[in-house]
């Protein structure tokens, strides 16, 4: 088995910016994936520090920033790690870094058959 790709070379990323600044990963659709608005299901939410302090879930509709504490992570307004994000997000670790934040709503938790939580994020204003 191999890897999965379309076999050109914009399924690699890694164009450094030009002179002017205009550069973008390759792939990329020629928008800035740090101001896309996503949606995410949280990871380990069971071991999460809320749920394990609190031993409930978060309500859906409350609020969410996004922290970077060497792997990122869904807080609440308190600080407390509600879930991580997947690796997929893994690219919000460079925005973080750049100076994008982002608010997030809490849009689905459940305990059955799992603890989960799923939430919609959008970029900061600047």
């Amino acid at each position: 088995m191999g890897s999965t790709g379309s076999g050109s070379f914009t399924d690699y990323s890694g164009t450094p910016p030009s002179e002017s600044g205009n550069g973008m990963a390759g792939g990329a659709s020629g928008t800035d994936r740090c101001l896309q608005a996503f949606t995410v299901g949280l990871e380990e939410v069971a071991q999460s520090e809320y749920y394990d302090k609190l031993r409930r879930l978060p309500n859906k509709g409350e609020t969410l920033k996004i922290l970077l504490d060497g792997r990122l992570f869904a807080v609440n307004e308190q600080g407390m790690k509600v879930g991580a994000l997947p690796t997929s997000h893994n690219y919000l670790a460079g925005c973080l870094k750049d100076g994008f934040t982002y608010s997030g709503i809490i849009t689905m938790a459940t305990e059955q058959p799992v603890p989960r939580v799923s939430a919609d994020f959008v970029a900061d204003d600047a």
